[in-house]
């Protein structure tokens, strides 16, 4: 299952970086600058742009491939997968009213720093829950219920994300 094992190293080590990510806003959070328009909010707000445009454009297009391919295997697999997909919608929508009340932050209304970041502190809880999901449960049915042929289509998708463009075959 050499092909399982390569997917799930690049997977893996992608939530190695969504959990840096995350941290990093965390780590931003403590500092007193954030909560008011300046450099430490606009370092605050780098960093969750960081974290969505890795998440959405490099990490997501990646897991494509493997939840498909695990649709419709068995009862528990189909809970499993609608529960990561409407987690992700939940992440999707604490990040997107986090950024809203980053933007109000920027225009001036102070107010709106403790429930940014009682909103971050929920997406990151979520996230991070998320993640762990994926490196064990999903970790486990995926390699319980794919054929070998099958993980060779889900490394190809992972390849022509990593080489957008290029011939999957050559890497």
């Amino acid at each position: 299952m050499l092909a399982a094992q390569c997917a799930w190293t690049i997977l893996q080590t992608e939530h190695s970086q969504l959990r840096q990510l995350l941290a990093s806003i965390e780590e931003a959070l403590h500092t007193p600058s954030w909560s008011r328009p300046g450099p430490g909010l606009a370092q605050l707000r780098r960093r969750v742009q960081a974290l969505q445009e890795f998440d959405h454009g490099s990490h997501r297009p990646k897991g494509v491939v493997l939840m498909q391919v695990l649709r419709g295997r068995a009862p528990e697999t189909d809970r499993l997968t609608d529960e990561l997909e409407h987690e992700r919608e939940r992440e999707d929508d604490l990040l997107a009213a986090a950024v809203a009340r980053l933007d109000a932050l920027a225009a001036g209304n102070e107010d709106a720093a403790e429930e940014c970041a009682v909103l971050l502190a929920e997406h990151r809880a979520q996230m991070l829950h998320h993640l762990e999901e994926e490196d064990t449960t999903l970790f486990a049915h995926s390699t319980r219920l794919l054929s070998e042929e099958e993980w060779s289509s889900v490394v190809s998708s992972i390849s022509s994300v990593l080489y957008p463009g290029e011939d999957a075959a050559k890497h």
